[in-house]
């Protein structure tokens, strides 16, 4: 199994040393790839050269489905083969005539990348599982796409994230590796992967079980710095995937 990490997780080192100096520690600490949130402003040529330059992997990338037609230059330049929608709200899930319209964009977005043989899917948090609702399930269900499991809030959202992964069968493309602490999840920083409450021993072993081929890291707070976070997390999702 390959590891790569979402960029939106070096947001502020990017917005403070450059999305070259974001690349090159992603490089240099090891992992294979990378997930996009944004290109930083770069041209796709530009953006091309710099993961070159890096020998990073541009696996996948986060854009609403409003957005993919504007972003198949980066999409197509790049060679990305997964786009994730990050999040629908529950108010576009809830309402049906705006649900509807999702489900339009949806489908012009994914003829657009079944055309180019890149997979579509969609990034769970945690409000889709709100009231005992599973909204998750009903969009990719509904939409026919895939899904990039996010297992820090299918914890939050009350779901046990091994048999949540199981029970999705191949519709399961990826998977966001985020650690979860003990106590209040949304209060506290992310451990590091491995030493927090999420089984990322299962989590590892039922993604490789569904042969899912890339396992992404992503941090939304970090408990020390970001090089050892990456480092250390690294170290023990090698481990974790043998």
């Amino acid at each position: 199994m390959k590891i790569g990490i979402q960029l939106y997780s070096l947001r502020e080192f990017a917005k403070e040393k450059g999305a070259e100096a974001a690349l090159r520690l992603v490089s240099e600490t090891g992992y294979d790839g990378i997930e996009f949130a944004g290109f930083y402003d770069k041209t796709p040529a530009e953006m091309k050269e710099l993961v070159e330059k890096y020998k990073l992997t541009p696996v996948s990338a986060h854009m609403g489905a409003g957005e993919v037609e504007a972003n198949l230059p980066y999409i197509e330049a790049l060679g990305i083969r997964y786009v994730f929608i990050a999040s629908i709200s529950t108010e576009d899930f809830a309402d049906p005539k705006r649900y509807e319209e999702v489900l339009k964009q949806t489908a012009k977005a994914k003829a657009l990348l079944d055309a180019r043989g890149i997979v579509f899917g969609y990034h769970n948090h945690a409000h889709e599982f709100a009231g005992g609702n599973d909204y998750m399930k009903k969009f990719i269900a509904d939409a026919d796409i895939k899904a990039e499991t996010d297992v820090f809030w299918l914890h939050v959202g009350g779901k046990a994230p091994v048999s949540y992964m199981r029970s999705l069968g191949d519709r399961l493309a990826a998977v966001h590796i985020k650690e979860a602490p003990a106590g209040d999840p949304l209060a506290s920083a992310q451990p590091i992967v491995g030493e927090g409450v999420v089984d990322m021993k299962g989590v590892f072993s039922q993604a490789k079980e569904q042969g899912v081929e890339w396992a992404i890291l992503e941090v939304e707070q970090y408990p020390c710095g970001e090089e050892e976070y990456l480092k250390r997390s690294l170290q023990n999702m090698r481990k974790l995937a043998e």
